[in-house]
């Protein structure tokens, strides 16, 4: 019996043009450079046609490619074929050409590389009215605001950014929330997403106006980093398998459709992970009626990441600063035990909103820091109401893209104290330690945790966003029960 080895091949190649209805591009092999080679076209991952790779390219044989023979020209058959889904590779062989310069754009701004193409991205808009349950619980907010939130809204509180964005944008929200029209409180908050309230949290004003008047290929490059992350949480989770250069394993788990990614991690965690409606106007990918934005792709993984990092099960997690609550309704489907969230009062407004119409099953409640917690759903504390008599217990805090936009005050407020409240702290933050404005010097986290004894236990890259470092410190009152 004889045996014949693979032939080892070291191909060059880029894809030069996508666009106007044509592919065009070149492939060589170093080793053999008088073969010629057969191009599969592919949109979205599907090979929709053949090109020979055999055309005479000057600038190829100028640069010492060969005699310059291997180029080629495919236009596209009839159809939809979006210039971000189109790819190339070497039929028969493992080799995907890369990206010339002009086709970078968009996959720059990605974790995961674009060399196989995306698939059919499915940007949405939602689209929903206010209802009765809405007024209903507009109505249990303004009672509950009587009661805990007219007082500590007075008080200020977050510090640098947050500060100056409360008093620009949040005014209509409070006098709504002072008033005592629950319907006129549940359209604001229904509608929240397009308004200039919502900036910083999730959406906001102008990511809505931006993407009311995007072309087609505007909205899906919108929501292209969405899927972006959705690749990267399932190679985080184990159910894809990470990228590699080094061994030109890339772009796999990038081309496969939104849906089936998201059908493969819900089958990991157990739960769906696109939420109810909850808003009018917010943009996503389109997931059987309901939008997936960033933010809950983001918060999901804070909340895996969180019990993991726990050690536990069933954790007791207390985040500081916690958008519209997204972490908090992921983190309690994934079995934590009990969820606080630290915030400022009109932020807690919206977050009490938006978990009870997402988690309805789920109790949502604010608390004074001083008094004792019922140990289950989700606690709403004000920020302004913290001091050293705060009685938060949990197993972990967390925070995620805050602490910066804080700045150093209000930061060493909450490292001083969070030692009292559990044994670790989970921070995924941005370090660009920027001047913002009239808010001051954004804040670098692990330059501040050490003077409070703080001990790092582990230093690395967020899986799902650039530029974002995830850190696990273990605080010093406990750091020996670790």
């Amino acid at each position: 019996m004889f045996f014949t080895r693979k032939r080892l091949r070291e191909f060059s190649g880029y894809v030069d043009l996508a666009s106007g209805g044509r592919v065009s591009g070149w492939v060589y092999d170093r080793l053999r450079p008088r073969e010629r080679f057969d191009v599969e076209i592919c949109s979205a991952g599907a090979v929709i046609g053949v090109a020979r790779a055999d055309r005479p390219r000057e600038d190829l044989a100028r640069a010492g490619f060969g005699d310059g023979r291997y180029g080629f020209d495919f236009d596209l058959p009839n159809g939809d074929y979006p210039e971000e889904t189109l790819a190339a590779r070497v039929r028969g062989e493992e080799f995907w050409l890369l990206e010339n310069a002009d086709r970078r754009s968009l996959s720059a701004e990605l974790l995961n590389s674009t060399r196989r193409g995306l698939p059919r991205l499915e940007p949405t808009l939602s689209l929903r009215p206010v209802d009765e349950r809405d007024i209903e619980i507009a109505a249990e907010l303004q009672s509950a605001w009587a009661r805990h939130g007219r007082g500590a809204r007075r008080m200020g509180g977050g510090g640098a950014m947050w500060t100056d964005i409360v008093s620009s944008r949040h005014q209509p929200l409070l006098s709504l929330l002072d008033g005592d029209d629950p319907r006129a409180l549940a359209q604001c908050l229904v509608d929240v997403q397009k308004s200039s309230a919502a900036t910083g949290l999730e959406q906001g004003e102008q990511a809505y106006r931006d993407f009311l008047a995007a072309s087609p290929e505007g909205r899906r490059a919108a929501v292209a980093p969405f899927h972006d992350m959705l690749a990267s949480l399932a190679q985080y989770i184990g159910v894809a398998r990470v990228e590699c250069g080094e061994q030109d394993y890339v772009g796999e788990t990038l081309v496969a459709s939104s849906r089936a990614l998201v059908a493969e991690i819900e089958t990991a965690v157990g739960f769906t992970i696109a939420p109810p409606p909850v808003f009018d106007g917010l943009y996503g990918l389109a997931m059987d009626g309901n939008v997936l934005h960033g933010r809950d792709i983001q918060a999901l993984y804070l909340a895996l990441r969180a019990i993991e990092a726990s050690g536990l099960a069933h954790p007791r997690i207390c985040e500081i600063g916690g958008g519209f609550g997204k972490a908090a309704r992921y983190a309690l489907l994934a079995g934590a035990r009990h969820y606080t969230i630290v915030d400022l009062p009109t932020v807690a407004a919206m977050q009490f909103f938006a978990l009870r119409r997402g988690l309805p099953e789920a109790s949502v409640q604010f608390r004074h820091p001083c008094e004792p917690s019922l140990g289950e759903g989700v606690d709403l504390v004000l920020a302004p109401e913290i001091d050293d008599e705060a009685l938060i217990e949990s197993d972990i805090v967390v925070n995620c893209d805050s602490f910066p936009e804080m700045g150093d005050a209000v930061c060493r407020g909450y490292f001083a104290r969070i030692g009292r409240w559990a044994p670790l702290l989970l921070s995924v933050n941005q370090e660009a330690n920027r001047v913002v404005g009239s808010s001051g010097r954004q804040s670098v986290v692990g330059a501040l945790l050490p003077e409070y004894g703080f001990a790092r236990r582990y230093r690395f890259r967020s899986w799902i966003r650039r530029g974002y470092a995830e850190e696990l410190w273990a605080a010093p009152e406990r750091r020996a029960e670790g």
